[in-house]
């Protein structure tokens, strides 16, 4: 039986696991000014704003299905905005292109067209959309078949990440 679009479920407890250490590698990038060279932070900010907008989509579209964990992560989004509004200023973070703290203001707008793309598949495909594997076989989580559709899904989100990290970086 197919779930309604808004779910609840309770967390997993792998869920809540990386939920803990994301909030804790949250409190390091929030007090990398005392634990981190100014190099060190510009790269670290790069990388914890990227990856958790990519990996989201990537290894956790099937969690983020279920509305209270979407919830936990719309939270996070909200974070990283303050983290923007807390680092932008910094002059210590300046970079030739501007501020590596730009990046995290994307995280709120992924999640949204993740939630988007969710809806156009439900009703373009009458299912959840899978991300499709390496290779063009079923998916990893699910072992779903993958279609042309998830093809397409994929291409807008990873194109709308892509384009939204260039616009850090030119």
């Amino acid at each position: 039986m197919q779930k309604t679009f808004i779910h609840y479920e309770p967390l997993k407890p792998w869920e809540i696991v990386l939920i803990i250490i994301y909030a804790a590698i949250t409190l390091g990038i929030a007090l990398s000014r005392f634990i981190l060279s100014t190099e060190g932070r510009q790269v670290a900010i790069i990388f914890y704003a990227m990856l958790t907008q990519l990996f989201s989509y990537i290894f956790l579209y099937v969690s983020l299905r279920n509305f209270q964990v979407y919830l936990i992560w719309l939270l996070f989004g909200v974070i990283h905005f303050i983290l923007y509004l807390y680092l932008k200023g910094d002059a210590e973070l300046q970079m030739v292109r501007g501020y590596p703290s730009r990046l995290l203001i994307n995280t709120i707008p992924l999640l949204l067209l993740f939630q988007f793309l969710r809806y156009l598949s439900m009703k373009a495909q009458r299912r959840e959309f899978v991300v499709p594997a390496k290779g063009g076989g079923p998916d990893l989580i699910e072992n779903k078949r993958v279609s042309g559709a998830d093809y397409l899904i994929m291409l807008i989100y990873i194109g709308t990440w892509l384009g939204l990290t260039m616009l850090f970086l030119f």
